[in-house]
Order: C-alpha cells, then sequence, then structure tokens
C-alpha cells in the first residue's frame, strides 16, 4: 500500500507558500477549460484547485473527489462561504470512483497519481473511463529526485514513468512539460 497524504497535515496544502511556488492559476491555464464543462478534480483535498476551477465554470460543474473525509469535510467549510453551488463534494476510493463513466469533460490529478493504488496504470485507466471522447486529462506530479518537499523518492513516477502509464490506444499525450524543478505536468486528449 502505498503511503497518502496525511489529512492532519492539510494546512500545508493551503499555505502561502505554496500559492508561491505552485500557484492553481498557473496550472489552470494550462488547461483546456471551457464555459459549461463537467470538470472533476480527483484527490481534490482541501479544495486547492476544486474552488478554483468552480470559480471558472460557473456554468458548468466540478467534482470535488477525495477518499479522505477528513478533507472533504474542510472543503465542505470553505463552500459554506462559496457564491456558486457547482461543486459537488463527493467521497472516493480507489477502487470505485463514483462518477458515471464518460460523463466529464475532464479531469485534473494534482499529486495524485504516486498515491494512486499498486496498479497506477488500472487506476489511470479507470479515470480516462470516466472521459467523454474529446474530453482531456491533466496529471501534475512531483519530479523524481531527491528533495525536503514532497512524498519519498522511492514513490515518485519520472515524466516518462508517468506517460508509459497511459493506454496505448484512446488516448493521445497533447502536452508534456516541467512547471518548476519540483512538478511535471501532462495533458491527454480521449481520442
Amino acid at each position: 500500500m502505498r503511503r497518502k497524504f496525511d489529512p492532519s497535515r492539510k494546512g500545508l496544502l493551503e499555505n502561502e507558500e505554496r500559492r508561491q511556488t505552485f500557484p492553481p492559476e498557473k496550472i489552470l491555464a494550462l488547461l483546456p477549460l471551457a464555459p459549461g464543462q463537467t470538470v472533476a478534480d480527483i484527490g481534490c483535498g482541501t479544495g486547492y484547485f476544486s474552488i478554483p476551477l468552480a470559480e471558472r465554470l460557473t456554468k458548468g460543474k466540478v467534482f470535488a473527489l477525495d477518499i479522505s473525509e477528513e478533507m472533504l469535510g474542510a472543503l465542505r467549510s470553505k463552500l459554506e462561504k462559496f457564491p456558486h453551488d457547482n461543486i459537488v463534494v463527493l467521497k472516493s476510493g480507489e477502487e470505485e470512483i463514483p462518477v458515471k463513466p464518460r460523463s466529464l469533460d475532464g479531469a485534473l490529478m494534482t499529486c495524485v497519481l504516486h498515491e494512486a493504488a499498486e496498479d497506477r496504470a488500472g487506476f489511470l485507466n479507470k479515470v480516462f473511463g470516466l472521459l467523454k471522447p474529446g474530453g482531456w486529462l491533466a496529471v501534475v506530479e512531483w519530479c523524481k529526485k531527491e528533495m525536503p518537499v514532497g512524498p519519498p523518492l522511492k514513490e515518485r513516477l519520472d515524466l516518462n514513468e508517468a506517460v508509459d502509464l497511459a493506454p496505448k490506444e484512446g488516448v493521445k499525450l497533447v502536452r508534456q512539460e516541467f512547471l518548476s524543478d519540483k512538478h511535471y505536468f501532462l495533458l491527454w486528449r480521449k481520442e
């Protein structure tokens, strides 16, 4: 079993240092968002990306999914002051994701793939199954190198390892880049 982010450390997901080095606007600018889309934030944590996504998709819907009830509780507290009603908060498992197959225009997984079940390729394939034809999946992950923050090196995936997890047919990698010396970005389209 891979180590999961400890929900008791959720304050690290919202601190000012993270906003400076990992601003949500920078990531969201890379996504092919369009008005009215239905998008999932898989591993949403406290809503660091879910809320900015919902602000951009006011005519759409954001499914905020996480395996931790503590994280989802923190997000629900934030949503009490949120002016829109387009975020659906759902508890998810790794094996069962509570979203209908082929119902999403897009999905975002930020620093989640390295935590996925032993069958990372199978997990990624499940996520692709949630996408409509033409839908997109964006993955942000930790670079595979030693650094004082993030998961242990042995749990990280380098960019090529992550790319190789995607199905060989039915999806196309359309963008890959390093966001910083700590993170990389991948974007696929479902054919």
